[in-house]
């Protein structure tokens, strides 16, 4: 398994992050509607830890299915198995079928990507919350020079996740079987 080195940021001024990304010469790529199926195999907790089965499409680009294990808010305390699937729909059936799973839940965001010195950076709007950051990198040093470059080195950092995310503003995500813009 691959550990997965990323933070969120919340609070974030959106329109500072995107012009301070464009001024240090980032890759843009236009905004997409992800949507994914997530299936929880362990409940995922509010004190970020959880197992669950994530696929995911990103705009017109191939869905994925992915396994994660999440056992701590740290920037690297999630490991991830993903593979890419060819039909989106068809997956979501199978999966479906299975039993075992603890719950079940269609969601969607829009997500825009930057990518600046093997960075990535993404500004994720879902329903209901503000808009958050997330900076994602092959190392926690590259994720650290990311938030520096944005003169975000003292913020709240940590891979936070998107079930805390909605606690912090009094909605259980969990509660949510469908969450559609």
């Amino acid at each position: 398994m691959e550990k997965e080195f990323e933070t969120q940021v919340l609070d974030i001024n959106v329109e500072e992050i995107k012009s301070k990304l464009r001024k240090l010469g980032a890759v843009e790529e236009p905004e997409v509607l992800q949507r994914r199926w997530v299936f929880d195999m362990d409940k995922c907790t509010v004190d970020s830890q959880g197992k669950w089965i994530r696929l995911r499409q990103s705009g017109d680009k191939k869905p994925t299915l992915t396994f994660k294990n999440k056992t701590g808010a740290g920037l690297a305390e999630t490991t991830e198995i993903e593979v890419a699937v060819d039909d989106f729909d068809k997956m979501a059936k199978i999966i479906s079928r299975i039993d075992g799973f603890i719950g079940k839940y269609y969601q969607e965001n829009k997500r825009l990507r930057f990518e600046y010195r093997n960075i990535e950076f993404t500004l994720d709007t879902w329903p209901m919350i503000p808009t958050f950051l997330e900076v994602e990198a092959k190392t926690e040093g590259k994720v650290s020079e990311g938030l520096k470059l944005l003169g975000l080195s003292g913020k709240e950092v940590g891979h936070i996740g998107t079930v805390a995310i909605y606690h912090r503003h009094d909605i259980e995500l969990h509660d949510l079987k469908e969450l559609r813009f």
